[in-house]
């Protein structure tokens, strides 16, 4: 077991052999959670919402739609306007 502070800014270092051994990377995320007395934090991947593909139409749906004020709702609704332009 290794010992570590709770720094002023509430951060914590983890040791050198269980980044090595976790494969963690700069900037990893992790999910924070408190079991009992326990302090889990659980590494997770965070994917896009958009691919590229999609970036791309709504480029240029903003460029066409500047002037036009087309509204769409978010979440589902956007999501299918997206697929529809070519």
């Amino acid at each position: 077991m290794t010992i570590t502070r709770l720094k002023e800014k509430n951060q914590i270092t983890l040791p050198k052999s269980i980044v090595e051994r976790l494969h963690l990377k700069k900037d990893e995320l992790f999910e924070v959670d408190i079991k009992k007395n326990y302090i889990i934090l659980i590494p997770v991947e965070v994917r896009p919402k958009y691919t590229a593909k999609e970036l791309e139409k709504i480029s240029r749906l903003v460029k066409r739609g500047k002037k036009k004020a087309k509204t769409v709702r978010a979440g589902e609704d956007f999501s299918h306007y997206i697929k529809s332009i070519k």
